[in-house]
C-alpha cells in the first residue's frame, strides 16, 4: 500500500501537504497511466532521470539477448504451458512424460526419484520506469520526478507426494532514483513473500477438498476485495489458512488471515495483528457464456485503525458481494455489486458500491477493435459532524476499480470510462480510454486505492474531480517475456482547482516483465 503524510491528510496551502497529494500518480495498478507533454527541454530531466535511463536500457538489451539465447517464442510454446501471476496456481506434471521443448523445461520439473515427488523452480523479474511532471502556476517551474522500480521473485515448489507440497518464495522490491512521495509498496529489500503447505484429497474424477496454510497470496470472491495487487511494486501476502472443495460445477472457498505488514529491511515482515479478515465464497461457471464466473460472498474485516474523512479508529465490516462475469466471442461483462453493515467507532457504518463494465469485439474487423463501458460508484460520508458512517471500505483491493490508470481508490468515488482496444498483431494489445472521476458524496473526500486520504472535503468545490485520457500498450513477445506502456494526461475537475494539481499533470510508465 502506499504512502502519505503521517495522518493521512492535509491541507490546501501548506507545502507538505500539496506534496503528498503526488501520491495520485497511479502507484496502485500493473498497468498506469501517464502523460504526452514532459517538456521538450533536456534541462527538466534530472540526472538521476538519464542514470535511470540508461539502465534501462541495459536491461531491456540483457532480456532481449536472454530472449535470443534460447527461450522460444510465444507461438511455439505448447498450450498447457501457462506462466501465471501466482506462480503456486502452475502445474507443470505433466513434464514428467512430456518432451522438455522450452528453455526452463529442466527447472520446472526435477524428478526427486519417485512418482509424484518433484521440485518446481519459478522466478520473477519485473523493471518499471516512471515519471510524472506536474505543471506550476504560470511563470513557475514544473516538479518532475522520475524513478526506477524493480521487483523480484523466486519460488521452489516442493511435491512430496500427490495430497501434499510446500511452496515458498522470496522476494525483493527496490527503488533507483529520488521519489518525492516514496510509497510503502515501493521498497522492501528482501522478504519471504509466500511459505506455505497445501494438502489435498481427491474423492472421484471431479471433487477434491483441500486446505493451504501459512504465507500465501489471497483472492476470494471478486479480485476488488481481496487480492495481491500484483502493480504494486511490492505484491500483498496474508498469514493464514483457506480451506477450499471443488466439484465440476461448483467451488467453495473459507480463508481467515491477517495482512503481512510491510518492512524495508531483511526478513523482517510480520503479520499485522491489527486488521483481520475471514470469510467464505461460492462460485460457479457463469451462465448465458461459454466462459466466465457467478460468484457470491461474505466477508468480515476487523482493522483497529482506519482513517476517514471523518476522523481515525476502529472499522468492523461485515461484507457480501454478488459477482457475475462472462465472455463470448464477441459480447463480455464484468459485474460487481457490494454491500456492507458494521460500526466505526462504534456508530453505524452502512456503505455499498456497484462495479460494471460491458465489451463488444468486432470479431471480422481488422485488429479486431473492442469498444467498452466501465462505471463504478461507491458510497461516501454524507456528513462529518455525524458519527454514523457511509464511506465504502474496499478491504485490500486489486486493480479493478480504478482500472488501467488507478489515480484514486473506490471510496466515494464515481468514474465513467469509454474504452476502445485494437489487436494490431496477435501478441499486441492497445488500449484507449477516458476515465472521468466525480466524488459521490460532497460530505465526504478523495481517496487512494489502498484507504487513505488523499483529499479533505473542504479542499474545493464540487464533485467533479477531472477526466484522464490515456493509452496503454501491451505486448506478448514470448510466453515469457512481456513489455507494458502507459502514458496520460490529467485535466483536473473543479475540485482540484485550488490543490497543486490545479495546472494538470502527466504520468509514464514503461514495464518490462519476464517470468519463468
Amino acid at each position: 500500500m502506499h504512502n502519505l503524510s503521517p495522518n493521512g491528510r492535509f491541507g490546501a496551502n501548506t507545502p507538505a501537504g500539496l506534496k503528498s497529494l503526488l501520491v495520485i500518480r497511479g502507484a496502485g495498478n500493473e498497468l498506469r497511466s501517464g502523460q504526452s507533454d514532459f517538456g521538450s527541454s533536456r534541462c527538466l530531466v534530472p540526472d538521476g532521470g538519464r542514470q535511470n535511463l540508461r539502465l534501462v536500457i541495459s536491461i531491456a538489451l540483457s532480456l532481449l539477448s536472454l530472449l535470443v539465447a534460447g527461450v522460444d517464442s510465444l507461438a511455439q510454446q505448447a498450450p498447457v504451458r501457462a506462466y501465471r501471476s501466482n506462480p503456486a496456481d502452475e502445474d507443470w506434471s505433466f513434464l514428467r512424460e512430456a518432451a522438455k521443448t522450452d528453455f526452463w523445461d529442466p527447472v520446472k520439473y526435477i524428478s526427486l526419484g519417485r512418482e509424484n515427488r518433484y521440485l518446481t523452480l519459478s522466478g520473477e523479474m519485473r523493471f518499471r520506469p516512471e515519471g510524472f511532471r506536474i505543471r506550476g502556476p504560470e511563470g513557475s517551474p514544473s516538479l518532475i520526478d522520475t524513478y526506477l522500480l524493480q521487483r523480484y521473485l523466486f519460488g521452489a515448489d516442493l511435491h512430496l507426494s500427490r495430497r501434499f507440497r510446500v511452496f515458498t518464495e522470496v522476494q525483493s522490491g527496490i527503488v533507483s532514483g529520488k521519489l518525492q512521495s516514496p510509497r510503502p509498496t515501493d521498497l522492501n529489500t528482501v522478504d519471504l513473500h509466500q511459505a506455505f503447505f497445501e494438502w489435498r484429497q481427491p474423492f472421484g474424477k471431479d471433487r477434491v477438498f483441500g486446505i493451504k496454510a501459512g504465507r500465501q497470496e489471497v483472492t476470494i470472491g471478486s479480485s476488488r476485495l481481496i487480492s495481491a495487487s500484483a502493480g504494486m511494486n511490492v505484491k500483498r501476502s496474508f498469514d493464514g489458512a483457506v480451506l477450499y472443495y471443488l466439484t465440476s460445477s461448483w467451488r467453495f472457498h473459507g480463508v481467515a488471515a491477517k495482512l503481512v505488514s510491510i518492512s524495508k529491511g531483511v526478513f523482517d515482515d510480520p503479520p499485522d495483528h491489527e486488521q483481520t479478515f475471514w470469510g467464505a465464497a461460492a462460485s460457479r461457471r457463469s451462465f448465458l457464456f461459454e466462459q466466465g464466473e457467478f460468484a457470491v460472498s461474505y466477508l468480515s474485516v476487523d482493522r483497529a485503525q482506519t482513517t476517514y474523512a471523518q476522523g481515525r479508529g476502529r472499522d468492523q465490516r461485515h461484507t457480501v458481494g454478488i459477482k457475475w462475469s462472462g465472455s463470448g466471442r464477441r459480447g463480455d461483462l464484468n459485474y460487481d455489486a457490494v454491500f456492507q453493515w458494521g460500526a466505526f467507532n462504534g456508530a453505524p457504518a452502512r456503505a455499498w458500491a456497484f462495479s460494471t463494465e460491458t465489451g463488444y469485439r468486432f470479431v471480422n474487423t481488422r485488429w479486431k477493435p473492442r469498444i467498452s463501458l466501465r462505471a463504478d460508484i461507491a458510497s461516501g460520508d454524507k456528513d462529518a459532524a455525524d458519527p454514523g458512517l457511509q464511506s465504502f471500505n474496499p478491504l485490500f483491493p486489486g486493480n479493478s476499480y480504478a482500472g488501467a490508470v488507478g489515480l484514486f481508490g473506490p471510496t466515494n468515488l464515481t468514474d465513467l470510462t469509454p474504452g476502445v482496444t485494437v489487436l494490431p498483431t496477435r501478441s499486441l494489445a492497445l488500449g484507449f480510454e477516458v476515465p472521468s472521476y466525480w466524488r459521490t458524496s460532497s460530505g465526504d473526500g478523495l481517496y487512494s486505492t489502498d484507504q487513505r486520504v488523499l483529499l479533505l472535503p473542504s479542499i474545493g468545490e464540487g464533485k467533479y474531480v477531472g477526466t484522464n485520457p490515456g493509452i496503454v500498450a501491451i505486448w506478448h513477445t514470448t510466453a515469457h517475456l512481456q513489455f507494458q506502456g502507459a502514458i496520460s494526461r490529467f485535466l483536473p475537475g473543479r475540485f482540484l482547482g485550488r490543490t497543486f494539481v490545479a495546472h494538470g499533470f502527466g504520468f509514464y510508465s514503461l514495464t518490462a516483465l519476464y517470468r519463468f
